[in-house]
């Protein structure tokens, strides 16, 4: 699925005016969309509905929807939010109210007809702000915003709900906080983003008459995975097929006391379908991970502060027959560690997968990304993108998308920004943005799945960015499958592994 930006979409307009089709006639046809959804959902003849319009084309819109549920016998109220009309198209639009029956009020003269009028509506539209709306609303609207919320009837936002920025999700002051929006053409990333998609309800998209072939002519778009996705990128196996067919995965993971965070990455890589997956690791804790995980195969390494010749040739001679690398998870940031790192990123050609603490050695190492031959994906979560970048996690909250994206571009990389909504960016700029998952998920080892995930599907041979999304998808819906038997607070990242199976299956890719 699709999702555009602010002005991705006004360019998806402007082209659908190239093609024929008038300013006029969307914005029309805008209107016209949500009133059928609108009589879909209430019995409108009758009903006491006040429409609330701005002065841009979002409160053309409602003017249009305005003038069609009065012709509908809906008792109409139109309250100009902040005077009248700016735009042309939307002063046509209002233009033709005079020719029906319904009430405009003034919200600036007639303040307290409009609290009242709100207070005894059966429904509410707001159509004040659209996509284009930035910053927080004017104080003077904040006791107005604030009526809205106290009113008894449902609100249905036109597009976007008023005072959320459409690209990051930003809600910086009062906000309408809507049962149901109706967006047009495609969803807008603040219908997905955490700080956001509460305020928007039950979202509908509409077709307003652009066609499907100009929306997807539409270019570095952000994308949602789903299972369609992950069937159209899967293919299935061959019956003649062997184990060396499905690739071999170098983990080159854990440390004393951190044999847990291997081992969960190892089992997670097993699970996906490498065909085999080699684990480099201290001896110390090799007991361990062989009885969690027989399947994998082992390189114990000495625990020196340095590597030793003979683990030094045994990497590189796995490293040259790897089709992928997973490096970081639980393995610390000692010296030690550090020269796996630069062993790694020195001598691999194969995709190379950095979580945990191989994130945490690459921001002293950064000049590695630019020197390696390899395609590397990184997979931070906020604390480790703060570090990354040198922002605050604030900052990187605030706008997930674009900082994983301009990450991903400048550095050549793909990035896997971790949290509610993970962000997956490419160095081209391609984008997704994950809507599997719950708070359930937020435990110690989930990230260590993932990654074992990711780093599978690399090694199999899929693209490092369509093995992130996939993953990262699949991850998520193994979670949502947890929840359903085990509860938030019960389930385990562990217990994302044995729902690994259901979640294949589920996406009908065994």
């Amino acid at each position: 699925m699709k999702v555009l930006s602010a002005a991705q979409s006004r360019e998806l307009e402007e082209k659908a005016v190239s093609s024929g089709i008038s300013y006029l006639e969307l914005m029309e046809n805008a209107g016209a969309a949500a009133v059928r959804f609108l009589m879909k959902k209430y019995s409108i003849k009758g009903t006491k509905v006040v429409i609330l319009c701005g002065k841009g084309n979002n409160g053309g819109d409602g003017f249009v929807i305005a003038r069609r549920l009065a012709q509908q016998e809906a008792r109409v109220a139109v309250v100009l939010v902040e005077g009248p009309p700016k735009t042309e198209i939307a002063a046509k639009m209002y233009e033709k109210l005079s020719d029906t029956f319904l009430r405009i009020v003034h919200y600036e003269r007639e303040e307290s007809t409009v609290s009242a009028l709100l207070y005894s509506a059966d429904l509410i539209i707001d159509a004040v702000y659209g996509i284009g709306f930035h910053g927080r609303i004017a104080e003077s609207l904040d006791s107005l915003f604030a009526h809205v919320q106290k009113a008894y009837a449902p609100v249905i936002a036109i597009d976007i709900p008023s005072g959320v920025q459409c690209d990051t999700g930003a809600v910086l002051g009062t906000c309408i906080h809507a049962q149901h929006t109706v967006t047009f053409s495609t969803m807008k990333p603040a219908h997905l983003l955490p700080s956001s998609k509460e305020y928007c309800g039950n979202i509908t998209v509409s077709p307003i008459g652009i066609s499907s072939e100009i929306i997807e002519s539409q270019k570095n778009c952000l994308y949602v995975p789903n299972t369609e996705y992950v069937k159209g990128l899967f293919h299935p196996r061959k019956p003649d097929s062997n184990k060396g067919d499905y690739g071999r995965l170098l983990c080159i993971c854990g440390s004393y006391g951190m044999a847990g965070a291997a081992v969960l990455s190892i089992r997670s890589a097993l699970r996906c379908g490498a065909g085999l997956v080699y684990a480099a690791l201290p001896e110390s804790i090799y007991p361990i991970a062989a009885v969690s995980a027989p399947e994998a195969v082992y390189l114990p390494l000495k625990e020196n502060t340095v590597l030793e010749d003979t683990d030094t040739e045994k990497l590189r001679k796995t490293i040259s027959q790897a089709s992928a690398i997973l490096l970081g998870c639980g393995l610390g940031t000692s010296p030690f560690a550090e020269e796996l790192l630069k062993l790694c990123f020195s001598e691999a050609t194969a995709p190379i997968i950095l979580d945990a603490d191989g994130i945490n050695l690459l921001c002293r190492n950064i000049h590695v990304l630019q020197e390696t031959k390899a395609s590397v994906v990184l997979t931070p979560h906020p604390g480790e993108m703060a570090r990354l970048t040198q922002k605050s996690i604030p900052e990187i909250q605030a706008d997930r998308i674009h900082t994983a994206q301009e990450f991903a571009v400048s550095h050549g990389v793909t990035v896997v920004l971790k949290g509610c909504g993970t962000i997956i960016a490419a160095k081209d700029g391609t984008t997704f943005l994950n809507t599997t998952g719950n708070p359930g998920m937020a435990k110690g080892g989930s990230g260590d799945v993932l990654a074992g995930m990711i780093a599978s599907l690399a090694a199999q041979g899929y693209a490092p960015t369509d093995a992130a999304a996939a993953a990262v998808y699949l991850h998520g819906y193994a979670g949502d499958l947890c929840v359903k038997g085990m509860s938030q607070m019960a389930m385990l990242p562990s217990d994302l592994i044995e729902r690994l199976p259901e979640a294949f299956l589920a996406a009908e890719i065994s």
